[in-house]
């Protein structure tokens, strides 16, 4: 079905979007920038369907969860489109106080017109009705009965006149997991090995609109160089340690200069850890293996002051072509790509790198925040797959560090078996590496993403 078959508007974009991700494997981000570009829309409408879309993508299980509730309709008797439809009503009631209710509702029905019978109008006006005649309160209490109450925000709530929620007592995984838009076994995956308050704590940061963080390009300039020409682009950015500007109300990056101009890159403080961790040197031959689009291959560029020869080795000859826009608008020189399996490199080169860095495909449980369409897409099943792709890539690129040379294996993965477990398995196959250092980041706020990082060395 094509987009304006739901209408021209950020309700219709977002309602499209949406309803095309979550019937195929396609990344929310990528169509979102493509239907924007086409959309014509002005920026105030261009911000409101990005909050739509990445919103509803983020909080699908909880507003499936309101829908079941208030719905004479079975969810999985829903028509796809029309249950999208809902889930835009009900994400502004729940969400965004700021849009009335009978806009919320009414701009639903106009859509629904569009994609369904009149008999899905009727439905659809009648269930966000009754949604909204159900909230009888919105604010920083949560009162007494959390099968009533629903975490909309930072210390904001918004209460029912009935219960929507498992009961806790019952159940605490499946009660977190419908309050905080998450998959049961992923939450008890996490109450089992985080402990309880460890676990609130990610399902919030889970849901916590991510910030956007430029690293600086010290290539080309200086922290502070880059915060003044920011502020002369009428943004305002935030110094986060020597590297990193955190952008505050950052609109629409595809206008900011000092990223066309090759000054900063969008990267976090976690995601820049593992180039860190490997310290390249000038002169130093390494290795960035999976290496699109390009950040870390270009960091490690960066660290060694332009004078350290890069292979960003990637399977995709079509990503390979992010690096290269990322090599020249960085004016990262040294970076070589080059298309192969990093699975075969043991196969593609010889044991002659100083160094190589790692960063496995993996499960993302780490940035489930930022990239909202991953909670949904991942099982445990598939968790025990990924981390047997990255035991081979672990394993090819180990054999291609010279002795005595560094490996850095990274994820944006919380979970011990494409971590820790897999590292040490390694070292078990792989008597002459050895562990200096690991460690896992919890993503604690918003632009902060969790994931793991560890140093081997392998002997001379």
């Amino acid at each position: 079905m094509k987009r304006y078959y739901f209408g021209k508007g950020p309700r219709a974009v977002a309602t499209f979007v949406c309803y095309t991700v979550n019937g195929s494997a396609q990344r929310a981000r990528e169509l979102l920038d493509h239907e924007l570009e086409q959309s014509g829309l002005d920026r105030r409408d261009r911000d409101l369907a990005t909050e739509l879309t990445y919103g509803m993508l983020r909080r699908r299980g909880t507003l499936d969860r309101v829908i079941a509730s208030f719905s004479r309709v079975p969810l999985k008797k829903i028509q796809p489109r029309v249950l999208e439809t809902l889930r835009l009503g009900v994400y502004q009631l729940l969400f965004l106080d700021k849009i009335p209710a009978s806009a919320a509702v009414n701009e639903a029905v106009k859509i629904v017109t569009r994609v369904s019978s009149k008999g899905a109008v009727g439905f659809v006006n009648g269930t966000l009705r009754s949604v909204a005649r159900a909230i009888v309160e919105r604010g920083g209490e949560p009162g007494d009965n959390p099968r009533t109450v629903l975490p909309v925000g930072e210390g904001t709530f918004c209460r029912f006149n009935r219960p929507v929620l498992p009961d806790p007592a019952r159940s605490l995984a499946e009660h977190l997991a419908a309050a905080c838009s998450l998959p049961s076994w992923l939450v008890r995956r996490w109450l089992w090995h985080h402990g309880e308050a460890t676990c609130r704590a990610l399902c919030e940061c889970a849901n916590a609109p991510p910030g956007v963080v430029l690293r600086v390009n010290h290539l080309r300039t200086t922290q502070d160089e880059l915060v003044s020409e920011l502020v002369n682009e009428g943004r305002w950015g935030r110094p986060i340690g020597p590297d990193h500007v955190a952008l505050d109300n950052a609109g629409d990056l595809s206008q900011l200069r000092a990223l066309h101009d090759g000054l900063c890159t969008v990267q976090g403080v976690a995601a820049s850890v593992a180039a860190r961790l490997l310290a390249p040197e000038p002169g130093e031959r390494l290795l960035d293996l999976c290496a699109a689009p390009g950040s870390k291959s270009c960091q490690l560029a960066e660290l060694a002051k332009g004078k350290a020869t890069v292979v960003a080795l990637d399977i995709s000859a079509q990503r390979l072509g992010r690096v290269r826009e990322n090599i020249e608008r960085l004016g990262a020189r040294t970076v070589w790509p080059v298309v192969g399996d990093g699975g075969s490199c043991d196969r593609l080169f010889a044991a002659d790198f100083d160094a190589a860095l790692v960063d496995v495909p993996c499960s993302n449980t780490g940035v489930l925040a930022r990239r909202v369409e991953s909670r949904w897409r991942l099982t445990e099943a598939k968790i025990i797959e990924l981390a047997a792709i990255q035991l081979r890539l672990a394993r090819a690129v180990a054999s291609v560090v010279r002795p005595g040379g560094r490996l850095v294996y990274s994820t944006c993965s919380l979970e011990p078996e494409e971590n820790e477990k897999l590292v040490n398995a390694l070292c078990r196959e792989r008597v002459d590496y050895r562990v200096v250092e690991q460690k896992t980041y919890l993503p604690s706020e918003p632009g902060d993403d969790g994931g793991y990082v560890a140093l081997l060395r392998r002997a001379e």
